[in-house]
């Protein structure tokens, strides 16, 4: 049992309702799982997978405590962000009606079907969510249109796969995978992992033969980092330093194929001016190399197909920044595509993409700008779909897991965001390792 406060005591006993409780109930048992000691208080932010109202199944409450709660007035105590869409068929929030796909497989729920996604959007639990003061980006890069971000040393509930080493590693704040309805209600979270300094210097060294700067690279890199390392917090060497782009992929795959919530890259990161104090002046538990075998490999563990026929391209996972959909209007301007190009961001930057023209530009070479959702969170790829091309570490991951039937496995080739336009013309996969 962990120390409580007195006003947490009271909260456990259930002096404040029983919502309140079964969330104090929940972070004790994260405490006693973890072996943290106590409770922290949150002073920076929170997000968490809606409409769940709890990572376990064991502590989760009915919409109507959770409706009795919103009229009695209470408020998350945190900034709270949804980095999901608040539905379980998770079709797009905008672009939707270009969608010819149905969720798991079900035709009464197809995504371009307009009284399917107006019941979709009209989701009750989340109006709950809203006036507690949820802001819904739904996104899971919340924190690229949240507009207000922790800084550093700030302790926050995050929980996504690139956001997680955002918060801990480029912006300096503090969180572990804990972003839940508990943490971001109560403000507490318990006190372990990345919340205490010690535990965020580096162990592992890991040194890249090869100097790192392109997007793929970032992206494979980040993929072979993840297998690498697990679980540990790396110090990243030889690279050059990341744009934000590069930031995301570098995260996503970390945590893709391994879980690194935090890792430091000298000179960059902001608790990382020199090796030294990435290492908190002790020397690396050991040194791991990556070089051109293993980014080989894993760009190959990436890429699972037999053909070169491109049946569609997926780009934005995880979602395009306003400089991504900007560049990549200017590769698609004046050109056609030859296969569905599905291009996915979060929807507060849909009108800004609209105002800039670059809606337009995506429409007329016959790709479609989608928000909101990803294939992965759809659960599959439209019908006659068995060769997708995507440039996610991640999305590649994770997509070919929708027909797990060995007979009718979808196939994905992986590369850069150029393979994947030039696949979107052609039809046809010219991508690979160089």
């Amino acid at each position: 049992m962990p120390y409580l406060t007195d006003d947490e005591k009271r909260i456990l006993q259930g002096e404040e309702g029983y919502v309140p409780q079964l969330c104090m109930q929940y972070l004790v048992e994260v405490c006693e799982v973890s072996g943290a000691e106590r409770l922290i208080d949150l002073d920076g932010t929170g997000d968490f997978h809606t409409p769940t109202t709890s990572m376990s199944p064991f502590y989760e409450f009915s919409f109507e405590e959770l409706k009795k709660l919103v009229d009695s007035g209470a408020h998350f105590k945190i900034p709270t962000f949804a980095n999901k869409a608040p539905f379980f068929a998770v079709p797009p929030v905008d672009g939707w009606e270009d969608c010819n796909l149905c969720s798991y497989g079900d035709p009464e729920k197809m995504h371009c079907n307009p009284e399917f996604h107006r019941e979709a959007m009209r989701d009750e639990w989340f109006e709950l969510y809203r006036k507690m003061g949820m802001m819904t980006t739904h996104s899971c890069a919340s924190y690229l249109t949240a507009s207000y971000l922790p800084t550093m040393g700030q302790h926050c509930a995050w929980n996504e796969s690139s956001a997680v080493p955002y918060c801990n590693a480029n912006l300096g704040a503090r969180t572990n995978i804990d972003g839940s309805f508990a943490t971001c209600f109560l403000g507490k979270a318990a006190y372990y992992d990345m919340h205490i300094t010690e535990n965020r210097y580096a162990t592992v060294e890991v040194r890249s033969e090869r100097m790192i700067s392109s997007d793929l690279e970032w992206d494979v890199f980040g993929f072979a980092v993840g297998e690498e390392v697990g679980v540990k917090v790396p110090v990243l060497t030889g690279t050059a330093k990341p744009n934000m782009t590069q930031i995301m992929k570098l995260n996503s795959g970390m945590n893709t194929s391994g879980a690194v919530r935090m890792y430091h890259i000298p000179g960059s990161t902001p608790e990382a001016h020199t090796l030294e104090e990435a290492l908190g002046g002790r020397k690396p538990q050991r040194v791991a190399i990556i070089g051109e075998a293993e980014l080989k490999r894993a760009y190959e563990t990436l890429n699972f197909h037999t053909s070169d026929d491109v049946d569609m391209v997926y780009l934005g996972c995880p979602h395009l920044n306003i400089v991504d959909l900007m560049l990549l209007a200017r590769k698609l301007e004046g050109k056609k595509c030859r296969v569905p190009l599905w291009i996915m961001s979060t929807p507060w930057l849909f009108d800004v993409a609209k105002k800039l023209g670059y809606l337009k530009i995506f429409k007329d070479a016959g790709a479609s700008l989608m928000t909101g959702t990803c294939l992965a969170a759809m659960g599959g790829v439209p019908g006659g779909v068995r060769n997708l091309a995507v440039d996610s570490a991640k999305q590649s991951y994770y997509i070919t897991g929708c027909y797990p039937d060995d007979d009718n496995r979808l196939q994905v080739c992986y590369g850069s965001q150029d393979d994947c336009i030039d696949a979107a013309l052609t039809g046809k996969w010219r991508g690979e390792w160089r």
